[in-house]
């Protein structure tokens, strides 16, 4: 259960080399290539979802000229491979709810070890402010308009993520619903314990999408932001005792 901006593409990256060919793969297909493999049958079959076809083809030709460029189809395929199953998965079906899964995909969620990363809530919130700013290209969203657009389920800008709060991608009527819950700060060792579990050899972690930032996250709070976080994530921190 992939929760964000807890290294999730990169544990990704790491099962990718066990993919089958129907396996589903949401979202991170590039940090995929990047370990070596290939989009499988099931992502090549989403395509022919007529939205998916029609993301797909936009999206190569927002550069025609890289159109023979391998990484360039994979980036296309990778987002327009999503939009087939918004329908039962919700806006980010890479992020998808465990609710959803199960209601989706209810003799997977049965059969299938589940797990996912979590991450001190406080930390998380200065890493996704960072990555949403790049991603958009809006550098004048502060961190506090960031928070506050988040507080007030502010969506209109797309700096703003819908799927903001991890809690429901491993959370059932607010209980875990997953078979392990490893840390982001411990994320080797429980990563390690993960492939125990599945019997496989791991795959180096690269960081696919981290970004370096100077100091501490605490230099990003004052009182309102801080508060703010204790609100909006309260279940994480109480589930994990996380601190500021």
């Amino acid at each position: 259960m992939h929760c964000r901006k807890a290294a999730g593409s990169s544990v990704a990256a790491c099962l990718a080399p066990y993919l089958g060919p129907d396996d589903i793969h949401l979202g991170t297909w590039p940090e995929a290539f990047d370990q070596g493999v290939l989009p499988n049958r099931r992502a090549r079959k989403d395509l022919l979802h007529p939205v998916a076809a029609a993301s797909f083809v936009s999206r190569l030709m927002r550069r025609p000229g890289r159109l023979l460029a391998r990484r360039h189809r994979i980036d296309a395929l990778n987002g327009a491979q999503r939009l087939k199953y918004r329908e039962v998965l919700g806006h980010s079906p890479e992020h998808a709810y465990a609710e959803q899964v199960r209601a989706a995909f209810p003799e997977t969620w049965r059969d299938y070890f589940k797990f996912c990363f979590v991450r001190n809530p406080f930390d998380r919130a200065v890493s996704d402010y960072l990555w949403r700013i790049r991603k958009t290209a809006n550098k004048t969203l502060t961190f506090a308009a960031f928070l506050d657009r988040l507080d007030r389920r502010d969506f209109t800008s797309r700096t703003i993520p819908r799927h903001f709060d991890n809690w429901p991608i491993y959370t059932v009527d607010n209980r875990i619903a997953v078979d392990f819950v490893g840390r982001f700060e411990h994320l080797n060792e429980n990563l390690d314990q993960v492939f125990v579990r599945l019997g496989l050899d791991r795959p180096p972690l690269s960081r696919s999408k981290s970004m370096q930032r100077q100091g501490s996250y605490r230099d990003w709070y004052g009182k309102t932001e801080r508060a703010q976080v204790e609100r909006l994530f309260a279940n994480e921190i109480r589930q994990f005792e996380y601190s500021f």
